[in-house]
């Protein structure tokens, strides 16, 4: 059997769709062969993985192969119109037929949330909204295959770039406040970001720790002016705009992370970091955490609305700190350093 998976979507999609290459192997035995399309920018993230035969970045790579199944996982036109020239026996997911996007049954508990949604986009946004299943779940009926755990290949030798990040420092606390500029209301407001590392660096462990600020471009100057405006040596600024598996290794160091609904927060989800993920305009229920994961969320009454300009004045530092001593106290989660070894830190709402 050989089967296609189109997904390009954003990079976090990417890394957490992945998660089902494995299962698929294990599910269709040794004869079972994947191909996997996807953009040029992330076909790095899914490269090392083991579970992957073939990687193509445009449909004109495989157009005199023959599939099985494809699994198309995006509904953008232009790559529903790559899909067109696949030949394949199935099509689960979404398709072109006359000149409109449509999507099979099987894979409408998705596709129905979405923008080519079948009840319309005012009822797919009220079904995102209502929906209590995570992204694995879902995709797991879709796939045909049983649940999934998180799973992150990295690049070995960039991984070994980064072994001693750390140096003997604990615990390693990252912070990803930013999401690239497109969803200003997935940010952490500076004036929490900036209380948030404060009340951090105050933690009785904090003298043989750091805190690590993520983002790329814009949002790593942006960083860069906090951490000068604190002026503590303890605040570090990543740059790792070489490649996403540069950010993938150094996430792979944390104890914990704070993070936007981004890359960052599927990376560390991905490789089993304890994580504080925050959520205004997007839907936390669709993010699965596997027992990893605290969650703040908007109490804001455009919560999961999809706005850009959602509010997000209730994601607070009091309320992130809460959830970070919510995971640190579970011992099992942090790969490196088991607690923050602090009193509970509290702080305004």
């Amino acid at each position: 059997m050989k089967v296609l998976v189109v997904k390009h979507g954003a990079l976090g999609d990417v890394v957490r769709t992945s998660y089902f290459a494995g299962p698929l192997r294990r599910k269709n035995g040794p004869d079972f062969r994947q191909v996997w399309i996807t953009a040029p920018g992330a076909e790095c993230l899914i490269r090392h993985n083991p579970y992957i035969d073939r990687i193509a970045t445009g449909f004109d790579q495989i157009q005199d192969e023959f599939f099985d199944v494809v699994f198309s996982l995006d509904d953008e036109d232009e790559i529903l119109s790559g899909l067109d020239m696949v030949r394949c026996g199935q099509v689960v997911g979404a398709m072109k037929q006359d000149g409109q996007v449509r999507y099979s049954q099987d894979a409408s508990p998705w596709f129905d949330m979405g923008l080519h949604s079948r009840f319309g986009k005012a009822r797919a946004d009220e079904l995102k909204k209502l929906n209590t299943q995570g992204h694995a779940g879902i995709l797991s009926r879709i796939f045909g295959v049983d649940m999934v755990e998180p799973r992150f290949f990295g690049s070995p030798e960039i991984e070994t770039e980064y072994s001693g990040f750390r140096n003997g420092a604990c615990p390693v606390i990252g912070i990803n406040p930013f999401a690239g500029g497109r969803w200003p209301a997935k940010e952490l407001r500076l004036t929490e970001l900036d209380l948030l590392i404060r009340k951090l660096l105050s933690l009785d462990a904090a003298s043989r720790g750091y805190v690590v600020l993520f983002g790329a471009g814009p949002d790593r100057e942006r960083n860069n002016a906090l951490a000068h405006s604190i002026g503590d040596p303890r605040v570090i600024v990543a740059d790792t705009d070489q490649s996403p598996l540069h950010l993938a290794a150094l996430i792979r160091q944390l104890d914990f992370m704070i993070s936007s609904d981004s890359l960052a927060m599927h990376l560390a989800i991905s490789q089993r970091i304890p994580t504080v993920a925050f959520f205004s305009p997007t839907s936390a229920a669709e993010i699965d955490g596997f027992d990893r994961v605290e969650k703040v969320i908007s109490l804001a009454p455009d919560y999961c609305s999809y706005r850009k300009d959602a509010d997000n004045a209730s994601i607070t530092h009091g309320r992130l700190l809460d959830a970070l001593n919510t995971l640190s106290n579970n011992s099992t989660m942090a790969p490196h350093a088991s607690k923050l070894e602090s009193p509970r830190v509290s702080a305004g709402k």
